[in-house]
């Protein structure tokens, strides 16, 4: 398991990444993406390899989504969809609110507050 040093690594060379001479201007966990995107596939990449994460395969979850549909009545099938589009909903939830949480905490600990 990667330790909280090895993760905070990883996430520093996604935030060297990004253009922050704009000091009224927060970047979104999007522009962390597209900016640092090597950086944070490498990130994600170690929280997969973690055994208490596991890895992710979305590829493999459509697949499962998809068996369980065949197996039920079409008046069923919806509600497979339907719980699926809710569990993305939900993980881009928790990942927003992290992102968010995280980038308070590290204005915090510069010392510094955003205003607009």
């Amino acid at each position: 398991m990667p330790t909280a040093d090895e993760l905070m690594e990883l996430a520093r060379a996604c935030a060297d990444r990004l253009d922050l001479t704009d000091h009224r201007r927060l970047p979104a966990l999007e522009d962390v993406e597209d900016a640092a995107q090597d950086e944070y596939e490498a990130l994600l990449d170690v929280l997969q390899e973690d055994e208490v994460f596991g890895g992710v395969n979305l590829e493999r979850q459509q697949t499962l989504a998809e068996t369980i549909q065949s197996k039920l009545p079409e008046a069923d099938r919806a509600q497979v969809e339907e719980l699926a589009d809710q569990h993305t909903r939900h993980v881009w939830l928790m990942q927003e609110a992290a992102f968010h949480v995280g980038l308070a905490i590290g204005l915090k600990l510069a010392g510094g507050r955003h205003t607009k």
